[in-house]
């Protein structure tokens, strides 16, 4: 049977409670959660060294005040309006990659054990271009597997990729088992974030690729992290779990679990990933994450599961 830990992605917080201090009483007092993801949406790594490592202090010092346990950084919304790794222009590329070496450095300071995310996204041209499409893919391993030996030099556990919902992103079963890795002495391993939300690239994926039990099956036990949302496998939607969106949608807890547990998976955090309307009522949207902390706890103590 598979352990869980049940936590939140700090992106609920993004444009309302930005404030460290402020999203973590609201994750402990509010949602009764401990475990925290950290949104790179609320980090500014352009700044200088000091205000950076003056985020890294409040950060730190806000989880140590709630008693928050930091599981890892994630990379955003603004990363996701980049192409990142995979971008057309080689210098491009090498930027992204220095920023995620800014990354791995910010997330060993606050003592967070991984990061990832998105990885990249090829433009439209690449793409249809069969060759280039193959020597971006490549280049697209050998950045990880340089960030993944820096991670380790920086004593983090692991990188993780994410799945994603455009054609044009890591967003097959195939294409994310590729990217996967188990480490070495001298790199972490590259795991999988997998969302249950992004099986709906419209045109580009059919039969399992859709399925997001068959990705829980089938890559259980190389993911460190699931992303929950509610989605309709229409469109990257991250509902809340409420009655309403619950009853258009396509995610259960009980088989989101039951798949958990087929995959052979020993440990697995459970990160819940709601983004709330920019404008949506304040109140509402925390509601909402509260409604589905608690979807989630229900599940987990229905099933009688392990929870760390």
């Amino acid at each position: 049977m598979t352990t869980y830990r049940l936590g939140i992605n700090t992106c609920f917080a993004v444009k309302r409670w930005p404030q460290p201090e402020r999203w973590a009483r609201l994750v402990r007092d509010d949602l009764g959660l401990d475990l925290v993801q950290h949104t790179l949406d609320l980090v500014d790594l352009d700044t200088t060294p000091a205000q950076v490592a003056g985020q890294a202090d409040w950060l730190r010092a806000a989880c140590a005040a709630g008693g928050l346990t930091l599981h890892s950084t994630f990379t955003g919304m603004a990363a996701y309006s980049s192409s990142l790794l995979l971008h057309p222009d080689p210098a491009a590329r090498d930027r992204a990659r220095d920023w995620y070496r800014r990354v791995i450095d910010f997330t060993a300071t606050v003592g967070a054990g991984s990061t990832g995310g998105h990885v990249g996204a090829y433009c439209v041209d690449d793409w249809q271009h069969p060759v280039r499409r193959r020597k971006l893919w490549a280049q697209l391993g050998d950045a990880l597997d340089d960030l993944a030996g820096y991670a380790c030099e920086r004593g983090l556990s692991g990188l993780m990729a994410e799945n994603l919902a455009a054609a044009r992103e890591p967003s097959t079963l195939q294409m994310m088992a590729a990217l996967l890795t188990d480490g070495d002495a001298e790199h972490v391993p590259v795991s999988l974030c997998l969302d249950v939300g992004h099986q709906c690239v419209p045109g580009g994926t059919v039969g399992k690729d859709r399925d997001p039990y068959a990705w829980l099956e089938q890559l259980g036990a190389r993911t460190t992290v699931v992303h929950l949302q509610q989605s309709d496998g229409k469109a990257d939607r991250h509902w809340p779990f409420t009655p309403g969106t619950s009853a258009d949608g396509m995610i259960e807890a009980d088989r989101v679990l039951a798949a958990l547990d087929r995959s052979g998976a020993k440990e697995t955090a459970l990160i819940l990933e709601i983004i709330p309307p920019c404008e949506q009522d304040d109140g509402q949207a925390l509601a909402d994450v509260r409604q589905s902390a608690d979807y989630w706890r229900d599940a987990l103590a229905r099933r009688q599961a392990t929870v760390d």
